[in-house]
């Protein structure tokens, strides 16, 4: 599916509508492959990373926080944006650590996904660690506030399919996990 994809919009302009801290928004000006011209909104995410974290007994440690964009507050695995430079490894067990207390002695790669196609250019990376050490080493950001939970991993089976989790690297972590165990 390279440049000569029948499907491809070839982008003509590029405009900047706003630059943010965290994301940037841009206006895209495309030439569809019929030849007509359209806008497109894209918003320039950074990348990040999120990890299952399972510990000896079969404990999950989640977050529980609000998430102000679906003005809800939510059950979710830890994660967290991948810093300049920074190993997607290094980053997750950076981010378990900090955000739960647990840090992962060793990750395996879930798999990477494009959290938002239609509009968004940032990617998640997801990972496992069923070796967990606990450190209580807890370094949120200022801004971050957050509930740390333990549940069966049993039970976040049970979230997802009765479809009270709503977090899709949640969602694709459980099914991941579940899949694993299975085979």
């Amino acid at each position: 599916m390279g440049e000569n994809f029948p499907l491809l919009e070839k982008i003509i302009q590029k405009e900047t509508l706003y630059n943010g801290s965290y994301l940037d928004l841009k206006k895209y000006q495309v030439e569809l492959p019929d030849g007509r011209l359209a806008d497109r909104e894209i918003v320039r995410a950074p990348d990040a990373v999120a990890i299952l974290p399972v510990k000896s007994n079969g404990d999950v440690v989640l977050v529980r926080q609000h998430r102000p964009a679906i003005d809800r507050t939510i059950l979710e695995i830890p994660a967290g944006l991948v810093q300049k430079g920074e190993e997607l490894e290094s980053a997750v067990i950076r981010e378990c650590e900090e955000e739960t207390g647990y840090k992962p002695k060793c990750v395996q790669k879930f798999l990477t996904y494009a959290h938002a196609v239609g509009y968004s250019t940032g990617y998640v990376t997801l990972f496992l660690s069923d070796d967990l050490e606990h450190t209580g080493q807890v370094n949120r950001d200022s801004t971050e506030f957050l509930e740390i939970v333990h549940m069966q991993f049993s039970e976040l089976q049970k979230l997802v399919e009765a479809n009270k989790i709503v977090d899709s690297k949640t969602i694709l972590s459980t099914l991941l996990y579940t899949k694993m165990r299975e085979e």
